[in-house]
């Protein structure tokens, strides 16, 4: 007889434990186990429970390829089980390691694979991952969400999920009492149900008096200067919108003569264009979107332009404000020496513009819908056994979840978008549609991004410096992954599960659409490194710099409108204070606004932050070495970002590693 022993680790999620029988069984390359219930003395497979089982064998069994799990119950009604993973040990001491992590329901067998990361062509066992990934893909189906969109999973609502793709409890119940802890308090304040204009500025802040930060007091007293704003297309909500202008756009008149006096001494705009001084920020985009209603009234939207000049003290200054796409008497240019309320107005519509373009595009597409893509394309092309499952499911954890919750909630008719912004329900889709017409591989690849817009030199942008430092790690860790199960650009072309991986992303997610520049297929090592680190870069680090600052920088809803009551002005020397609170969002609009944007910037609670692996999916030491690399380059990243925030007025914080989540989950 032959004696094996198995270390199996239940799960320290809600319900993880299970009174049900679970029955295991070995498969070797020189035989079969016999089907042995696991049963020791005392409670099995509670809560977090490490236990250790003995499996006996009339012969030796080889080198362990797959465990089988059988659960079994003599009630009518079973309980789930949540498996984190299992190590066998031989006779010899051989240790053979199959992580699980996932929830073991019904009545059925499943089987699990050894460890290693091993790609579709070597596997000697092509039946048994095709078996399972025809599984997968009966569970997790593709569906049109809407015209030009990218595809999203086939579920109605949160409660249609797999389990294993549904929030925590601790994620869960934080979640559902803060929005409901939210909702009380502004009812209670007489905020949610009011229809009217705000009485004054002040009156704003008693929102957001219960859940303030340094951010949103810096926001509150800054907010009305230049320079503030002109900082905030650096490291505010979307910072990937400036480009450098070096030739002033036809549609866009701005004078010598306008801006003369805003220059300084002794230069010309044509002197600042050809040195590179001048940028521009073009809400082109926006033109022709379909504005929706709040309370039943039409709202407006803008689509602007706007100057900008970095200045010899290093600010980025508001040089010119055009809110139209077409020039003309009813378009005037905002200048800085206009009247105060002018130049507030023109600004705060630049703002609002930046509000649709950035939660649309720039945090919806490209950082929810997206993700989404890449989660579902990992779901049902790449086996559990595949190193890039390995690499990716960490990545995907909760996605499902957020995304069907927003389809629900956020962007459904009658939801936040509809009800709240001055987009409304058709023009988020037309924007949406829009904004994949025009989407491209370069601009979701940070150097490619900067390098396009050609602003490596504008100082004090902290979104490029951390973010660049941020790919570089991640480029480098998924180099190394790629390297040790990839030794040639064969090997990428031959693995038909990596293939299959892509072209779902490009047919599903790009809709087909060639002009994006997103590949169909792989034929480099060199290719496969890039999408790799764009998708982790996308999921992590890119949605923590458009999302963890929403609260912040729009907490003081003057900064951040989400919709504008009142058309774009069309002379000179017509806004007051008044007209300007007559503008600006609602009370109840800016108490639902202000209430989703504390809900989607807070911590989750169970946050795994970028380059933590709680879960050992990959077992050979080598993988293993290069998370463990790639962990302190992260941590030398952060004590940098640190030591810079702490001598700055007000600190960039969103790319910090540890205020960064693995994956997109809220």
């Amino acid at each position: 007889m032959v004696l094996y022993i198995a270390h199996v680790s239940t799960g320290t999620y809600t319900g993880s434990q299970t009174k049900d029988w679970i029955l295991l069984k070995l498969v070797g390359t020189k035989g079969s186990s016999p089907r042995t219930w696991l049963d020791k003395w005392g409670p099995d497979f509670y809560r977090g429970a490490d236990s250790k089982y003995k499996i006996t064998c009339p012969q030796d069994l080889g080198d362990i390829l797959l465990i089988q799990f059988t659960k079994k119950s003599l009630l009518l009604v079973q309980d789930s089980w949540y498996c984190n993973s299992v190590k066998v040990t031989s006779p010899e001491g051989k240790t053979y390691n199959f992580p699980v992590y996932q929830w073991i329901e019904g009545r059925d067998t499943m089987e699990f694979r050894e460890g290693k990361g091993i790609t579709a062509p070597e596997d000697p066992f092509p039946d048994l991952r095709r078996k399972e990934l025809e599984e997968r893909r009966e569970c997790y189906r593709w569906k049109e969400y809407a015209p030009g969109i990218p595809h999203c999973l086939d579920v109605n609502s949160t409660r249609d999920l797999n389990t294993s793709s549904r929030f925590s409890f601790t994620k869960s119940t934080l979640l559902y009492s803060r929005l409901t802890v939210t909702a009380v308090e502004q009812r209670l304040r007489g905020y949610s149900t009011s229809k009217e204009s705000w009485g004054s500025l002040d009156d704003i802040k008693e929102v957001f008096c219960c859940n303030r930060n340094d951010m949103i007091e810096y926001v509150a007293e800054h907010w009305l200067d230049d320079a503030f704003f002109g900082y905030q297309f650096l490291n505010g909500l979307n910072p990937n919108l400036i480009s450098k202008c070096t030739k002033i756009p036809p549609n866009f008149p701005v004078t010598q003569e306008m801006v003369a006096g805003f220059l300084g001494k002794g230069t010309t705009l044509v002197d600042e264009l050809r040195k590179g001084t001048v940028y521009i920020a073009d809400y082109h985009i926006l033109d022709g979107i379909t504005a929706g209603r709040n309370n039943h009234l039409q709202q407006h939207i803008a689509a602007p332009l706007c100057l900008l000049h970095l200045t010899p003290r290093g600010e980025l200054l508001p040089l010119a404000i055009q809110l139209s796409q077409t020039p003309g008497p009813e378009a005037p240019i905002f200048l800085p020496s206009d009247s105060e309320w002018d130049w507030i107005l023109a600004k705060t519509w630049v703002r609002n513009a930046h509000f649709c373009v950035h939660e649309t595009l720039a945090h919806l597409l490209q950082t929810h819908l997206l993700p989404e893509v890449f989660a579902l394309a990992t779901i049902r092309q790449l086996a559990t056994c595949h190193p890039l499952y390995k690499l990716l499911i960490p990545h995907i954890r909760y996605t499902f979840h957020i995304n069907t919750l927003a389809r629900e909630t956020l962007i459904a008719k009658k939801g936040v978008f509809d009800t709240a912004t001055g987009l409304g329900y058709e023009g988020l889709h037309q924007l949406c549609q829009k904004g994949m017409e025009v989407l491209t591989y370069s601009s979701l690849c940070l150097p490619e991004d900067l390098r396009d817009r050609d602003v490596s030199a504008l100082p004090n942008y902290y979104y490029r410096d951390d973010g660049l430092k941020i790919w570089a790690a991640i480029e480098s860790f998924v180099s190394n992954i790629v390297d040790f199960y990839y030794a040639k650009d064969e090997s990428v072309q031959e693995d038909y599960e990596l293939q299959g991986w892509i072209k779902d992303i490009f047919t599903e997610g790009f809709l087909s659409r060639k002009t994006s520049g997103i590949p169909s297929s792989f034929d480099t090592v060199t290719e496969l490194k890039k999408f790799l680190t764009m998708v982790i870069f996308t999921v992590s680090a890119q949605h923590a710099a458009v999302n963890n600052g929403q609260y912040g920088h729009g907490a003081w809803m003057p900064n951040f409108p989400s919709s504008m009551r009142k058309p774009p002005p069309r002379a000179k020397g017509t806004a007051c204070l008044e007209d300007y609170l007559d503008t600006l969002p609602a009370i109840n609009t800016t108490c639902k606004i202000i209430g989703t944007l504390y809900l989607l910037s807070a911590p989750s609670g169970d946050m795994v932050t970028l380059g933590n692996y709680p879960n050992e999916h990959f077992t050979e030491k080598e993988p293993q070495q290069f998370i463990r690399d790639f962990q302190d380059r992260l941590n030398k990243i952060s004590k940098e970002i640190e030591k810079r925030n702490f001598s700055l007025p007000i600190g960039y914080h969103y790319l910090n590693p540890p205020e960064i989540e693995n994956s997109v989950s809220i």
